[in-house]
């Protein structure tokens, strides 16, 4: 009788240390001083990764990375997409206006209809994207342009956490 109690503390065991091995995530939000270029530029860097809060349920965890270089001024933001069932990429560059100790702000006014701000809050490590119309509204490309939402760039936690809700909202 004791042989299958001994198993039972075993696998207890086991799953004790496991659970806090598992639970470990990467680092998704850094900043360094780093050198850059041929010129060897010392530059303060931010990198992050993660998912953006209205990518689709086909787009990976990692879909998203962010690389800002203060003396440079810009910061480059790659996004896995999903486009009529096919995967591609998307390289947005935006300029700095501001990087000091509490946040970044940049900015992508390229687009015909929108201009994008990215905001990286250092004192909550939560990096957001949003969009304001330029007014344009003769162009047919920019019809709903000015409903664009407020994106947050979500890490291990904040994906976990949306399929919970997701499988719960199900039953």
């Amino acid at each position: 009788m004791r042989r299958p109690t001994a198993l039972v503390l075993f696998a207890f065991l086991v799953l004790a240390l496991a659970i806090p091995v598992a639970a470990q995530k990467t680092d998704t939000f850094f900043v360094a001083e780093v050198v850059v270029g041929a010129q060897k530029t010392p530059t303060l860097y931010f990198w992050a990764n993660g998912k953006w809060s209205d990518a689709g349920d086909h787009i990976g965890p990692l879909s998203t990375e962010i690389q800002c270089y203060k003396s440079l001024g810009f910061c480059d933001v790659a996004n896995a997409i999903e486009v009529a069932g096919a995967a591609n990429v998307y390289l947005g560059s935006f300029d700095i206006l501001r990087w000091d100790s509490k946040e970044i702000i940049a900015v992508d006014s390229s687009p015909i209809c929108i201009v994008s701000t990215l905001r990286v809050d250092f004192v909550t490590k939560r990096v957001t994207l949003s969009s304001s119309d330029k007014g344009v509204t003769k162009d047919p490309f920019c019809k709903g342009s000015d409903k664009i939402s407020t994106a947050v760039l979500w890490g291990e936690e904040d994906i976990t956490r949306d399929a919970i809700n997701k499988a719960k909202a199900k039953k």
